[in-house]
């Protein structure tokens, strides 16, 4: 492992021991740009990875920076960020505690982007939605009817879903039911937004299957990191699908093998 991987590791490791946060991809890989020293500014790396220059620089950067300067109890940014971790580092090694792996360094290309479906009556809010995930890279549908968004989610299932609760005809809650009784979509991830702010609306809401709530009005920065943070859990889901279908069928072909040879 390199030095910057292993810088990279130890930060990650001390955000979640200390915070109990995951970094997303995007603030990996603005963190490995200052490990490495690279001359690269915000508005590059937003350009590159498929982002907006204002989310990148007022959203995603300071926050970073606020988890870092609160895991170290000093003030971090990006010039200093390198150094300190290694004067970290340094001081754990003198207590036999050396950094272990976390995983190896982001690029630009582990930042795929996905479809996403928005379901609700409103134009304004489809609208709204629409620009903000088209501005980051997404593909966006949209459906102004549970009617519809069944139809479309049969032809072309989507990665995440937004779906409002008050609907025409099928209200959220009874789009979300169907969804989780058909064997094709029960595993889709649905993302409830919704007005209604009351515990017994978000309880409802996870007790039909929903994976989780953002309450209008939002704000930007929450809806894209809960979009993010369910499409990277689809993605491991669907990798670990991919890898129980390899074990089986290399199961499979070692029995007919030890088969033929009995």
């Amino acid at each position: 492992m390199s030095n910057s991987e292993e810088l990279l590791a130890f930060a990650e490791e001390l955000i979640y021991t200390k915070l109990g946060s995951y970094l997303s991809d995007l603030q990996q890989v603005i963190l490995l740009t200052a490990i490495e020293g690279t001359r690269k500014t915000y508005e590059q790396i937003a350009e590159e990875c498929g982002y907006s220059a204002k989310y990148v620089k007022q959203d995603v950067a300071p926050k970073l920076w606020q988890l870092f300067s609160e895991a170290l109890e000093q003030k971090i940014t990006k010039s200093n960020l390198k150094a300190v971790l290694e004067q970290k580092i340094r001081q754990n090694a003198s207590r036999n505690k050396s950094p272990s792996s976390v995983r190896l360094s982001p690029t630009c290309s582990d930042i795929e982007k996905g479809n996403i479906l928005l379901i609700d009556d409103q134009p304004n809010n489809l609208r709204l939605l629409s620009d903000l995930l088209e501005e980051q890279g997404y593909e966006v549908q949209q459906a102004i009817s549970g009617e519809l968004a069944l139809q479309a989610i049969a032809i072309a299932p989507p990665d995440v879903i937004l779906l409002d609760i008050q609907l025409p005809e099928l209200d959220g809650y009874t789009i979300c039911q169907k969804l989780r009784a058909n064997p094709e979509t029960e595993e889709l991830p649905v993302i409830f937004i919704s007005a209604f702010n009351e515990a017994w609306d978000k309880v409802k809401a996870f007790s039909v299957g929903g994976n989780d709530y953002i309450t209008k009005p939002f704000k930007t920065v929450e809806v894209l990191a809960r979009v993010e943070n369910q499409l990277k859990v689809r993605r491991l889901q669907q990798a670990l699908k991919e890898k129980d279908h390899q074990l089986q069928a290399a199961l499979q072909q070692l029995e007919k093998m030890s088969a033929k040879e009995s």
